[in-house]
């Protein structure tokens, strides 16, 4: 596959939710769409030297699409897998089901494959969002009425699908899905569709609530600051930023200066980068006649004091306030109590996905528990995958919790 350095990064297509995610300094983009047609271009953005965003045509962007093409795929989710996290793994898509519901990119061998899923897969799921624990990669919701988690067991390619239990998060698209350790997904915002103005569901045992109506935008985990910055989205917003610190689940909005974006930003795409958020492409309206292709940066060296730059230098620092590591207890459901001490992440990965007309609610949280012991009831042995692999889905069924002592297995307690 020819290689094609662009010596613009001022892509030539406007661009809404594409999917995005950085690995070894390089930020992967594939797909989206604009007001007039899903695209399929594939392409890479090196980060591991310093560039400027005034001079876009500098900004070292590398075009990855085969002569042959690629399937049109928006609205998707990427993650990372294998040993050496040298796989991306695409799923889901507007309009994307059977086979294709997944497919993986080898970044070692520049090679695509498309393992073989379940027929069962017959329901459209976008705009969602992946999260990687240990071997295994969740995904959750993804259309109307879809409140189960499905898993991804990367060492078999095989498909679980399980009940995520009666305190499921209700927003099941648009939403923003961080992995706070390797047992506790925090989800924050969505969508559900209809006409339902406000939702919210408990944790800590109360209601926590933004006051304002911005759900449908998009979330980074800095861990260094122990804080989840929501990013702009769906509804207008008086704060274009706001800050959630995990330690004391409390909102906050931190002081930006500099200029940014002057117009409603929603549908794009962002990844921490080091020191900075990397905003680009998104849209001016839900339905992505306004998409664009421009590129932000916003330095967030500093906590709660961000600016607008445009030099990107890899070198930059974090400026450290504090060394104190988060904690937190919560309900994980009615019927017990969970404590976690989620610790300091060293991989900062930004799944970009963007915002549609529906729901408005305002901005609400809540915390999935994923343990690593017990299996969903009934449970039945997947296909294992061969040549071609066969993923088995397993629909939606009750949780049994097995004994510590027994042969780990990932389960989601609602």
């Amino acid at each position: 596959m020819a290689l094609v350095v662009t010596n613009n990064f001022g892509y030539q297509n406007n661009l809404a939710e594409p999917a995005t995610i950085l690995i070894n300094n390089k930020i992967y983009f594939y797909s989206g769409d604009n007001a007039f047609a899903f695209l399929s271009d594939f392409f890479y953005l090196d980060v591991s030297i310093q560039f400027t965003i005034n001079d876009i045509g500098s900004m070292p962007r590398v075009n990855l699409t085969p002569t042959t093409g690629l399937p049109s795929r928006t609205g998707s989710t990427a993650c990372t897998y294998g040993e050496d996290k040298n796989r991306i793994v695409y799923i889901g898509g507007r309009f994307i089901v059977g086979d294709n519901f997944t497919t993986v990119y080898d970044i070692t061998t520049q090679q695509w494959s498309t393992p073989k899923v379940s027929e069962n897969f017959t329901v459209n799921r976008w705009l969602l969002q992946c999260v990687v624990s240990g071997n295994d990669i969740y995904v959750y919701g993804g259309n109307i009425g879809q409140t189960n988690m499905t898993r991804l067991d990367t060492l078999s390619l095989t498909w679980t699908e399980f009940s995520s239990g009666i305190l499921a998060p209700v927003g099941v698209q648009d939403y923003t899905a961080i992995l706070l350790n390797n047992e506790s997904i925090l989800y924050i915002g969505g969508q559900q569709g209809g006409d339902v103005t406000t939702l919210s569901y408990p944790l800590l045992d109360q209601e926590i609530f933004l006051n304002q109506d911005m759900i449908m935008g998009q979330s980074l985990y800095a861990t260094q600051f122990n804080q989840v910055l929501i990013l702009y989205g769906y509804p207008n917003s008086n704060s274009p930023i706001v800050a959630l610190d995990i330690n004391q689940f409390k909102w906050s909005t931190p002081t930006i200066s500099n200029g940014g974006p002057n117009f409603t930003l929603r549908r794009f795409t962002s990844i921490l980068i080091g020191t900075y958020i990397f905003i680009a492409f998104g849209a001016s309206d839900i339905n992505g006649i306004n998409s664009t292709n421009n590129v932000f940066l916003l330095d967030v060296s500093k906590k709660d004091n961000y600016v607008w730059v445009t030099l990107y230098d890899p070198t930059k620092k974090f400026t450290l306030t504090s060394t104190l590591m988060p904690s937190m207890t919560f309900n994980a459901s009615s019927s017990g109590t969970q404590s976690n001490t989620p610790s300091n992440a060293g991989t900062i990965i930004g799944i970009a996905f963007g915002a549609i007309a529906g729901l408005i609610i305002l901005m609400t949280a809540a915390v999935l528990i994923v343990k690593r012991y017990g299996h969903p009831l009934y449970y039945s042995d997947p296909q294992r995958s061969s040549d071609k692999p066969n993923n088995k889905v397993i629909g939606s069924q009750s949780l049994y919790y097995s004994d510590p002592s027994d042969k780990p297995n990932n389960e989601v307690i609602g």
